[in-house]
């Protein structure tokens, strides 16, 4: 996966996600949402703080052992009760101050279009730290993309719409969706790519025959929540 793929598909992924949000209507945005206690407009603003840069990556030693996008999910605080009920908070916290002043759509707008233009201004390859781990700044970036589309499915279930996930986004996201995983899902199971991010986010619950066709597969879904 190259720099230019993962900056792609977040600037192309956040970018439909901004088309969806737009022409939505105040009301449409007070829908709570499958991450409860969020309503729509908590969720949008945690996916855009998700992917916000609020000041520069600082560099990593050039010795440091490398932490891969998927080592990143990895990281074992998020399966705590604790670390969900922290995002839960700030999140409540942050978008009773964003959007005293703004709508969700535009705040969205405005932090995912900074994002995507300081990282267009850097160097991808370069190592960095991040939530006190040694990795590639390009590598981060596509945990971001597996972020806004993840929550896209979220947005797209509370507007009863189908999901919009661009190819772009399936690209980069994929692998690491399989590396979770531990394997290829079996190709018995016939999904396809928008069928495994929906399935292995948690966003679409295994049937009984799939969970059969797996075999042990189906104790690690969902990989991520």
């Amino acid at each position: 996966m190259s720099a230019h793929d993962a900056l792609a598909a977040l600037r192309q992924e956040t970018g439909a996600l901004s088309a969806v949000l737009r022409p939505l209507d105040p009301v449409q945005f007070d829908r709570p949402t499958n991450c409860p206690p969020w309503d729509l407009r908590e969720l949008v603003v945690h996916t855009a703080a998700s992917v916000g840069i609020r000041g520069s990556f600082p560099s990593a030693d050039p010795q440091s052992v490398l932490s891969s996008a998927t080592d990143y999910y990895r990281r074992p605080e998020r399966d705590t009760r604790q670390y969900r009920q922290r995002n839960v908070e700030r999140t409540r916290q942050l978008a009773a101050q964003v959007l005293a002043g703004t709508s969700p759509a535009r705040w969205f707008d405005e932090v995912t279009q900074d994002a995507v233009t300081k990282l267009s201004q850097d160097d991808l390859n370069r190592t960095v730290l991040i939530s006190g781990r040694a990795m590639r700044l390009a590598d981060w970036v596509v945990t971001r993309v597996i972020s806004v589309a993840a929550h896209g499915l979220d947005v797209a279930l509370t507007l009863g719409s189908q999901p919009w996930t661009t190819s772009s986004a399936m690209t980069v996201v994929r692998p690491v969706l399989v590396e979770l995983m531990g394997a290829e899902p079996p190709a018995s199971v016939n999904w396809d790519d928008h069928t495994l991010l929906a399935t292995a986010t948690g966003r679409r619950a295994l049937t009984t025959t799939e969970r059969m066709l797996l075999g042990p597969l189906r104790e690690r879904v969902p990989v991520l929540s």
